[in-house]
């Protein structure tokens, strides 16, 4: 009796087993299977939005950007032929901020750009222009060696914007005569400073929206970076780029 028992428990048991394995089967076939269909759809939705991404560049480069160089063009011959025409002066200079922004857009919308070397020398060389006509020494360093890293477009676009914030601040606030853009790589951070030899500020005094400190901060916290301002000698503004939380998955 005991032994038929012992039987009928091993067969319950056994079928029981035998029902959660297939159950578990068809649970992760089906989830296998969405989980195909998911990265499929995403896939091509990733494609879709990279291929309007790079139209969208193109377009704006092409229609925009060579019709806005001749209007720029044409400015700088009006405001060399009639100085005594401050107007055209300004128009000039109305034109050329208008021509950094659409090439910032450019280069925002381009997907070859989504990669930490684009972003280091786009910083590199808008910083540079910045103070290309002013009585400011700019020098910069950057890393001897970029790896290959893809970052998140957004990511991409706000550690620039708050590297051009800073140059911003320097060229109108800090009375200096000297700055320097230091980039670094330091294990899975991007490092990069601003210094200058100027006045200094205090940011606790200062309006945030007069010194775009407050934007600052918005940027540097959706990056999850480090924010540290020095001041000694000038000031020196720091920020700190975790890279793991700036990859575009």
């Amino acid at each position: 009796m005991q032994l038929n028992s012992y039987h009928y428990s091993f067969n319950f048991l056994s079928i029981f087993l035998v029902i959660l394995i297939l159950f578990l089967l068809v649970f992760l076939l089906r989830y296998y299977k969405s989980a195909i269909k998911f990265k499929k759809k995403y896939k091509n939705l990733a494609v879709l939005i990279k291929a309007e991404r790079d139209r969208i560049s193109g377009e704006i480069h092409d229609d925009i950007g060579s019709g806005l160089t001749a209007i720029k063009l044409y400015a700088e011959y009006a405001a060399r032929t009639k100085p005594d025409i401050p107007e055209l002066k300004n128009m000039e200079g109305m034109i050329s901020d208008i021509t950094v922004k659409i090439r910032e857009i450019i280069w925002s919308s381009n997907t070859d750009s989504d990669n930490l070397e684009s972003l280091i020398y786009f910083i590199d060389e808008q910083i540079r222009k910045l103070f290309e006509h002013t009585d400011i020494i700019f020098t910069s360093e950057l890393p001897e060696f970029i790896p290959v890293i893809e970052l998140e477009s957004q990511s991409r676009r706000d550690c620039y914007l708050i590297a051009k914030e800073i140059g911003h601040n320097v060229l109108k606030h800090s009375q200096a005569s000297e700055v320097k853009l230091l980039i670094e790589l330091e294990k899975d951070q991007l490092i990069f400073s601003i210094k200058d030899n100027g006045i200094g500020f205090d940011p606790a005094g200062q309006k945030s929206t007069g010194l775009g400190m407050e934007n600052i901060r918005i940027r540097t916290e959706r990056l999850k970076a480090g924010l540290i301002i020095e001041n000694y000698r000038g000031t020196r503004i720091r920020i700190n780029i975790p890279m793991k939380h700036n990859l575009p998955y």
